[in-house]
């Protein structure tokens, strides 16, 4: 049996990482159908994006009227009937608080809520255009100015970067990227629950799992007592080597599992039918005070497969991390303490540099701060990340820096005094 097998071994057989796994898979599980309980509505968008499909244009427009008008009157009809009474819209009905006079079967009740649900985004459509105009980016860029009081070179940058923002985001609505169809961001904010709520218990969940396996695979012979019988030979001085790249591929099955299986099962019950290709910076997809502007024109799937590889990267980071604490501390619990301790510093860190320097900036490329996004990765971020190429930067120059410190790391060990 190889080296590398039998490291791994250790690790697929433990009864805390497959408990942890399990623990957290369920938790997943728990959250994303906790979460999506109006799904009846959600498919109503796809019913919408199979007869006219996702692109938002003048006849669009006109047959998506005519079909919203369609079933306004067919509502009408229904309701004449039982009550005599017409209504203007959807929502006009929902607002008189039919449903306490039990005079409407449930399949009239949900009719009544798909037309509702229709009605809603017909008039989003409508007022698209309207909606993006009222938007300045260099405003947006000033107002993150005035709230964190940066000032002299860093306010330049941000100023600087909004004024770059501000292309693409005039870009967007030249190319009519904004002009499709997706889940209604303020209503459903299928966005944010999937990229900040799913991605960051993905990502702290994984990040517990690396840290603990990685410590435990550095130190499994220190706190076994059998570092002198293993180490003692030339073979077993390349042994950190072997765990290395075992914590690494670890990393990524690990990864896999509860992206794979999570993810899985949030795309069952929350159908993306016919949404795909959908550009990510779609006016619908918009649940806070900006719309959501990717600096690159993505659709929805690759933004999200270039989401997950970000994941993957950032924990293959953090594994390298742990390696390298785990080099100097042996105990795989102190290491996971380390750990947590480094990453809070580097959070705090970034909060007390001055905002009158550009160095306010460098404390943001971390990949600790980095995570801390994910709702917003390759998007505009608030005046301290907004920057093109961020996400590129901060994983590029990490990877340098830590897989050199770990080489040195593996070279050392190879003559390091094990007392």
């Amino acid at each position: 049996m190889s080296v590398k097998l039998y490291e791994l071994k250790k690790v697929i057989f433990s009864p805390v990482v497959i408990g942890l796994m399990a623990v957290f898979i369920a938790f997943n599980i728990f959250v994303i159908f906790n979460q999506t309980q109006s799904t009846s509505e959600l498919k109503v968008l796809n019913k919408i994006v199979d007869k006219f499909g996702y692109k938002i244009n003048d006849k669009m427009m006109v047959d998506f009227k005519l079909y919203y008008s369609d079933q306004l009157k067919n509502l009408n009809e229904i309701t004449f009937e039982k009550t005599s009474n017409p209504y203007q819209s959807a929502m006009d009905l929902f607002s008189n608080d039919f449903n306490s006079s039990n005079i409407y079967k449930e399949d009239d009740l949900e009719f009544f809520n798909d037309v509702r649900v229709i009605e809603n985004y017909y008039y989003t459509a409508k007022n698209l255009d309207i909606s993006y105009k009222d938007n300045n980016i260099k405003q947006v860029g000033e107002g993150g100015i005035s709230m964190y009081n940066i000032s002299g070179s860093a306010a330049d940058t941000v100023r600087m970067q909004y004024a770059k923002l501000s292309i693409r985001f005039d870009k967007i609505k030249e190319n009519g990227e904004y002009k499709n169809l997706f889940f209604i961001g303020n209503v459903y904010k299928m966005h944010t629950f999937l990229f900040k709520t799913l991605f960051r218990d993905f990502i702290f969940e994984i990040m517990i799992l690396i840290v603990l396996i990685t410590g435990y695979l550095m130190n499994y012979e220190f706190e076994n007592k059998t570092l002198f019988v293993v180490y003692a030979t030339k073979r077993g001085r390349k042994l950190n080597k072997d765990k290395f790249y075992v914590s690494i591929f670890t990393s990524i099955l690990v990864t896999t599992i509860i992206i794979g299986i999570s993810l899985g099962i949030y795309f069952t019950v929350v159908s993306y039918s016919g949404l795909w290709k959908v550009p990510i910076s779609s006016g619908f997809n918009w649940d806070n005070q900006l719309p959501y502007i990717s600096w690159f024109n993505m659709s929805f799937t690759k933004y999200l497969f270039c989401c997950i590889g970000l994941v993957y990267v950032c924990e293959i980071l953090f594994a390298c991390i742990t390696f390298i604490i785990s080099n100097f501390i042996r105990s795989s619990y102190i290491v996971f303490f380390i750990f947590a301790i480094t990453f809070g510093i580097a959070i705090i860190i970034s909060g007390l540099i001055p905002v009158s320097s550009n160095a306010v900036f460098i404390g943001q490329f971390t990949p600790f701060v980095l995570i801390l996004h994910s709702q917003q990765w390759f998007m505009e971020k608030g005046p301290f990340a907004t920057f093109k190429y961020y996400e590129v930067f901060t994983i590029v120059a990490w990877s340098i820096i830590l897989l050199s410190i770990c080489g040195i790391c593996m070279r050392k060990f190879r003559k390091q005094n094990l007392y």
